[in-house]
């Protein structure tokens, strides 16, 4: 079963956890939002770097569903 990471823009307030730590999912916009760069999740251990990047997200702002 794949998963999707999602950001909501209206809770970050852009501290970079996730695109620091997570550059295989994430990157930066010019305004210095994440950008989810996978649509689907199929892989374990990508999944498990999504699952991490949620729960280090301070303003939990990361969903993975």
């Amino acid at each position: 079963m794949s998963r999707s990471v999602t950001v909501d823009r209206e809770k970050c307030y852009m501290s970079g956890e996730c695109y620091y730590n997570h550059p295989e999912l994430f990157r930066m916009d010019d305004e210095g939002y994440p950008v989810v760069l996978v649509g689907e999740i199929e892989d374990a251990a990508l999944e498990q770097h999504a699952r991490e990047a949620a729960e280090v997200c301070p303003a939990a702002a990361i969903r993975v569903s």
